[in-house]
């Protein structure tokens, strides 16, 4: 059960991850228009 709880917590990080580099990715340009 403990490899079933790290694998959900892994899977998390990952998704928090790729949101977050997408964000950048999207808010980059418009922070340099300025």
């Amino acid at each position: 059960m403990q490899h079933k709880k790290w694998f959900r917590v892994f899977i998390y990080i990952m998704l928090i991850a790729m949101i977050g580099s997408t964000l950048l990715f999207a808010l980059e340009p418009l922070l340099y228009n300025q």
